[in-house]
């Protein structure tokens, strides 16, 4: 076996698994974890709360870099 022949052959196994796949189920739960993460930086105190992406305090660029 050549190794385009092997690479063919995986991408036939890879393609009919992800055809088996439930999708709508999949983005429940990615929707449903979602909703979770949310609800729950919402939920505890500032403390503990987790920093979203844009939302992190800018540093300062130092003087001096080495």
């Amino acid at each position: 076996m050549d190794m385009k022949s092997i690479a063919l052959k995986v991408f036939d196994y890879l393609k009919s698994y992800l055809k088996s796949l439930n999708w709508i189920v999949l983005l429940g739960i990615a929707a449903f974890c979602i909703a979770l993460a949310v609800i729950n930086n919402i939920r505890v105190e500032d403390s503990k709360s987790v920093d979203w992406i844009g939302s992190q305090e800018i540093l300062a660029k130092p003087d001096e870099v080495l």
